[in-house]
């Protein structure tokens, strides 16, 4: 019993810790978030506006691909724990420099949900995203124009690589992806839970090697 109450000890004293520097580090957190957006917040006016490189058509499209409940949820996606939100993936590219599963996943969360959501605008986090995944390079690497000047093939296509870089346009694997968001955006099929990022239901994903 001597025993078992010193391991329970430790494992309390270790909680204990492990709430504590989470508690540091989102605390850390809120102090650096204002700086941090304070661009994207400019850019969107306060959040008033979209990101002028989408508008409100394509964002409403990014949205419904990458995030469906972003509007609503407070940067953790509860009715999908699974799914990486637009929040989380901001989270991951600005607040970590070298971001590795695992406990760095309930941190990422944390700061998703007491740091970014209640001190930034949604549409300021849309234009952190499009940073942070560098659409904007994508677009002018593959196509050769800004990411606003895109038609909207053009745009899905480089939308179809934000799970997988390595999806490039003109490849068959982004075709099939473009072909999977047009069914999904047309009403053709539904998603196989909130985490499907992938579209399962629209057709058979290819392997990728991702």
């Amino acid at each position: 019993m001597r025993k078992f109450g010193w391991a329970l000890g430790l494992a309390s004293f270790g909680l204990a810790v492990f709430i504590s520097y989470e508690i540091y580090e989102v605390v850390t957190a809120r102090g650096a978030t204002r700086a941090l957006f304070a661009r994207y917040e400019q850019e969107t006016e306060n959040g008033a506006t979209p990101p002028a490189a989408l508008g409100p058509e394509r964002s409403a499209v990014l949205i419904k691909v990458q995030d469906p409940n972003f509007w609503s949820h407070h940067g953790v996606d509860l009715e999908a724990p699974l799914a990486t939100t637009v929040t989380q993936s901001i989270v991951k590219k600005l607040y970590f420099d070298d971001f590795k599963a695992g406990f760095a996943k309930i941190e990422q969360s944390l700061i998703a949900y007491f740091a970014v959501t209640p001190l930034t605008s949604k549409n300021a986090q849309l234009a952190a995203f499009l940073d942070v995944n560098d659409f904007e390079g994508r677009a002018q690497k593959w196509f050769g124009k800004s990411l606003e000047a895109l038609d909207d093939q053009e745009f899905l296509a480089v939308l179809a690589t934000n799970n997988s870089p390595k999806i490039a346009p003109g490849t068959p694997e982004n075709a099939d992806r473009v072909a999977r968001i047009q069914k999904f955006l047309a009403g053709g099929c539904e998603r196989r839970g909130l985490a499907d990022v992938w579209l399962d239901a629209c057709g058979e994903r290819q392997a990728t090697g991702s």
